[in-house]
């Protein structure tokens, strides 16, 4: 529909696309000041195949020399996390190659432009780190102007000027956009919501460009993240009602057999992109998951991930609380639409909810639920929509006051995460409620948060009887003959305590270990974990290289694994020497996490340990 015809929308969306633009520049302009470079941090990942590709020639990442000058000279991240070790000498993006194909235009814009404007045709100088900005702030703008062009299909403009303010607005949309715009969550929403648009267009019209251009929004939103295959239900069960619904839409899709069959080869040649990249740089035609965490279907964080204080959606998002009741109201007065929606909404609030980190590191409230919120629009607008129609003058007026109230507390909220009054990763809810509606807030405050996770030296021990509770938990002084120890190993002829220690050499590199089930220990969110050896060299520290490990296994994995090293101490060969290592868990994933501790012989001279000793010191207060 026009914009003349529909004008309250209309201004609505100048208004908040003014507004992005406003918060966008000062942004970026602060940005400038503190970390120039946007193409940083996970961006870095997913537009890292450009400038591999097209300007070094060197897609696989075998030439370190040039990678090594753009750390140095831009410092996209503290550490090199973006890519790992691939086949033979290549290395492997761990990110998506989807997102890549959004971020060209204006590379290759920038790319032409540098040398004229005097910069380094580099990938990374400054022309290429604007067009970066502005090609995701256009993709942006095309997004918004779709959600719109949705919601005015089925709603009228007023309630679509509603839903631009209560989605776009009162949501953490906004400050994904204003403040990490170059991040992929506002790419998706914009791709979702030409997957929605040609979803309606085909089943309204059944055009063969429609189904062509519905199957390469949904390749490309797949192969920027897998998981968005799961829009496909929206297309497969759209018009779904009911038995006769679903009959009906099988006859209709038999009628359509030759375009079905193009939609599906188009989508599984682009998905085959990021396959032929994986073979290329893994030697493997396939997508397994190349970061650190995974997805634990069968223990998901559901749960936490709606509700907790730490990162919880209806906490810091309340207003979808309203979209998710609005589903029974689509239910009641958009039948033909309801299940394939809801279905998608549950499936993925499912997987997203199972990745282990599932509340996604430093971002503010649930950042993979923003690409979801082109579908919200149809609950949220039912139930305003039902709001609006109810004649019952306190109800529309108490409902006003609630969106607004949400919508002002979304923006409140956001420049409280933009000035460190609400943390990234550390809320509790003693903290939420000490900060709620504060402009400021004092260090006394901040020890309500949660134990800092970044923590590597044990700092109150020296006042632990008062804050923690020290728990024994393992002593080994070789002394007694054990079933699962090899008693070869157990020497007589020196020993720290006692007549008799442990010895590490060529045959037998690591000592018996400390096993134990983090929750037979405690049931707090953290612990210290204080290890300790004595350890004999029998050479110089340079040749008898041995470490003490203190580690965290989740399914298997080591998501923490820490060591002290003899190489980095000053200790004399020929003598018993006292090591100790003190270790903060890591946030536990699973009920069935484990604690490891043993000692490590890295070479083949003989090294011996005595008295392997692990306490465990349980913080009394404990704010999660």
């Amino acid at each position: 529909m026009s914009s003349t015809k529909n004008k309250t929308s209309f201004i609505v969306l100048l208004f908040i696309v003014a507004s992005m633009l406003a918060c966008n520049y000062r942004s970026y302009n602060q940005r400038y000041k503190t970390n120039p470079y946007p193409i940083a941090w996970d961006v870095y990942g997913y537009y890292l195949y450009l400038p591999a590709t097209f300007i070094y020639q060197d897609p696989g990442l075998e030439n370190n020399k040039w990678l090594d000058d753009i750390h140095q000279k831009y410092h996209p991240s503290p550490t090199v996390y973006q890519y790992t070790k691939g086949k033979g000498n290549k290395q492997v993006i761990i990110y998506n190659i989807g997102y890549s194909f959004v971020y060209a235009p204006g590379f290759f814009i920038a790319h032409y432009l540098a040398k004229s404007l005097g910069f380094a045709a580099d990938g990374f100088s400054k022309p290429y780190q604007l067009s970066l900005v502005i090609t995701a702030f256009i993709f942006t703008l095309i997004g918004l102007f779709m959600f719109r062009k949705i919601a005015l299909h089925f709603f009228s403009d007023k309630i679509t000027a509603m839903l631009l303010i209560a989605v776009i607005i009162g949501t953490n949309y906004f400050f994904q956009v204003t403040y990490n715009g170059t991040m992929p969550h506002n790419i998706l929403f914009t791709l979702n919501c030409f997957i929605i648009w040609f979803t309606i267009k085909w089943y309204q019209e059944k055009k063969p460009i429609h189904i062509v251009l519905l199957a390469l929004f949904l390749g490309l939103a797949s192969i920027c993240r897998p998981t968005e295959l799961i829009w496909i239900l929206l297309p497969l069960f759209w018009g779904v009602s009911d038995k006769k619904t679903g009959i009906e839409k099988i006859n209709v899709l038999k009628k359509h057999v030759f375009q079905l069959s193009v939609f599906a080869i188009l989508l599984f040649f682009i998905v085959c992109i990021q396959l032929f990249y994986l073979k290329y740089a893994t030697g493997y035609f396939r997508a397994f998951n190349l970061h650190s965490e995974r997805f634990s279907f069968f223990d998901p964080y559901t749960f936490q991930f709606l509700f907790s204080y730490k990162k919880g959606w209806l906490v810091y998002t309340p207003i979808m609380i309203f979209a998710i009741m609005g589903f029974y109201f689509l239910r009641k007065h958009y039948k033909t639409i309801w299940f394939p929606l809801f279905l998608f909404f549950a499936i993925n609030l499912y997987v997203v909810s199972s990745w282990e980190c599932w509340w996604y590191a430093a971002s503010f409230s649930q950042r993979p639920m923003v690409e979801t919120y082109c579908l919200m629009l149809f609950p949220m607008g039912a139930l305003f929509t039902w709001i609006l129609e109810n004649k019952n003058r306190f109800l529309q007026y108490l409902f006003v006051v609630m969106v607004s109230a949400c919508v002002a507390l979304n923006i409140f909220q956001s420049w409280q995460f933009l000035n460190y009054i609400i943390d990234p990763e550390r809320m509790t809810k003693e903290y939420y409620w000490k900060v709620f509606g504060k402009t400021s807030v004092d260090n006394d405050v901040r020890r309500y948060l949660s134990v800092d996770r970044n923590q590597t030296i044990f700092e109150e021990y020296n006042k632990y009887s008062t804050l923690y509770v020290m728990k024994p938990l393992f002593k080994q002084n070789f002394e007694k003959q054990l079933p699962h120890i090899n008693q070869k190993y157990i020497v007589d002829t020196t020993a720290a305590s006692g007549k008799q220690s442990f010895v590490l050499n060529h045959e037998q590199h690591y000592s018996p270990e400390f096993r134990m089930n983090y929750y037979s220990i405690t049931n707090k969110s953290y612990l210290w974990i204080r290890a300790s050896v004595n350890v004999y060299l029998t050479a110089p520290a340079t040749e008898c290289n041995s470490a003490l490990v203190v580690a965290v296994e989740s399914k298997g994995k080591s998501i923490k694994y820490l060591t002290r090293e003899i190489k980095s101490l000053p200790i004399q060969s020929h003598t018993w020497t006292p090591i100790q290592l003190d270790f903060l868990t890591p946030e536990i994933r699973h009920r069935d996490d484990k604690i490891i501790v043993y000692y490590w012989n890295m070479e083949n001279k003989p090294v011996l340990i005595d008295d392997l000793q692990v306490e465990a010191y349980e913080p009394k207060i404990d704010y999660k």
